[in-house]
């Protein structure tokens, strides 16, 4: 019988999360002990923050679990399932502020065994960032001539995406001189400014639009029946030259205003580091016509997350349990090796024929599972 089960059968549901985050807890401030990680001492005065670097995207994403399970706020949000009189029935969701640095983003092992749901979603959400799902959204053009037509009530309540990051970073909508809807590949604007200025510290490009996403009227009556402002916020992209080096090495900082850590992190780097980082890294390659490696990923979070339910096995039944089995076992110094996808396996390659079987049927079939 596992640890977790036999906790749970002898102390219960609550006994068992208080003592997963007391071993995190352990582990945690061990590693702070051999600066491994930092954080700031936990207060009910301040929003935790915690800064850790590691080679790869499932190290990280382990010892970030571990850190945010040991020092995260307690808080419950409008996520946390509730009964009928409105009492939270699941683990409260564990928060901070999270920097978490990858020098080899694109380095193996780079699957975890206990990603939620696996591996399946990788190449849908790759497929996405790419803008397969740009057409799920309103376009912006119909909006604006609905502005024009002071008929807003037309579209407010429409169902439709109202962005993708793709759309934001590809076709940032703006109103020229002239009064007449343009947009701008902020992408493209990040290769020319790196091939200008291969020392530029401004190459970046952003997702937050004030006119909408704040979503508070301030552009009059144009506010959303129900709206979802962006959770990534911005990419920053610098060149690196290595002496003795031909070339470069890009770097990149990724900022987030809003994570889950369980569900959405894995997925989000795939994504992105394969589907928007690669392809700035290309461009400026091409336009300076001399190598460009890929370097570091720095994944910055206003408020990283672990949520409650995900942990309580009385909602999310063996899914929980794993979960808090892991946390057992790295508290016990287990090997990672143990939890990782290796390269060169039958599961590495079933994966990877998986991930790219999910990413072609998504770019042939752009609208299937779509609801509007």
């Amino acid at each position: 019988m596992s640890v977790v089960k036999e906790m749970l059968e002898n102390k219960g549901p609550e006994a068992t999360f208080a003592e997963a985050r007391r071993r995190a807890k352990e582990y945690t401030y061990a590693l702070r002990d051999q600066g491994k990680l930092s954080f700031s001492e936990p207060s009910q005065n301040h929003f935790p923050s915690i800064h850790v670097c590691r080679r790869t995207l499932p190290e990280v994403w382990e010892d970030t679990m571990m850190a945010l399970m040991a020092i995260g706020q307690e808080i419950h949000t409008h996520y946390d399932p509730t009964d009928k009189s409105g009492t939270y029935t699941s683990f409260p969701s564990l928060e901070a502020t999270v920097m978490m640095h990858i020098e080899e983003p694109f380095g193996e092992p780079r699957f975890h065994k206990h990603y939620l749901g696996g591996w399946l979603g990788f190449g849908d959400y790759r497929a996405e960032i790419e803008g397969v799902k740009d057409g799920w959204m309103i376009q912006p053009s119909d909006v604006a001539d609905k502005m024009r037509e002071n008929a807003f009530d037309d579209v407010k309540s429409d169902e439709r995406w109202n962005y993708t990051y793709s759309q934001r970073f590809r076709a940032y909508p703006y109103f020229d001189f002239h009064g007449d809807l343009k947009v701008v590949n902020q992408l493209k604007s990040v290769v020319g400014n790196l091939t200008r200025n291969p020392t530029s510290r401004s190459a970046q490009c952003i997702t937050w639009d004030p006119r909408w996403d704040h979503n508070d009227c301030q552009m009059g009556d144009f506010q959303w029946s129900a709206y979802h402002s962006p959770c990534l916020q911005r990419f920053w992209f610098r060149l690196q030259k290595v002496e003795g080096e031909d070339g470069y090495i890009l770097n990149v900082n990724g900022h987030w205003r809003s994570r889950d850590h369980l569900k959405a992190v894995p997925s989000n780097i795939f994504g992105v580091t394969e589907g928007m980082h690669e392809e700035v890294r290309r461009g400026v390659e091409e336009s300076l016509g001399v190598p460009v490696r890929r370097g570091s990923y720095t994944d910055i979070n206003d408020s990283l997350h672990l949520y409650g339910h995900y942990l309580d096995p009385r909602l999310q039944g063996l899914d929980a349990e794993s979960y808090l089995e892991d946390i057992f076992r790295i508290a016990d110094g287990e090997p990672i090796e143990n939890r990782v996808i290796q390269p060169d396996t039958p599961m590495y390659e079933m994966m990877m024929e998986d991930i790219e079987r999910e990413y072609t049927f998504r770019t042939e079939n752009p609208n299937f599972g779509r609801d509007v």
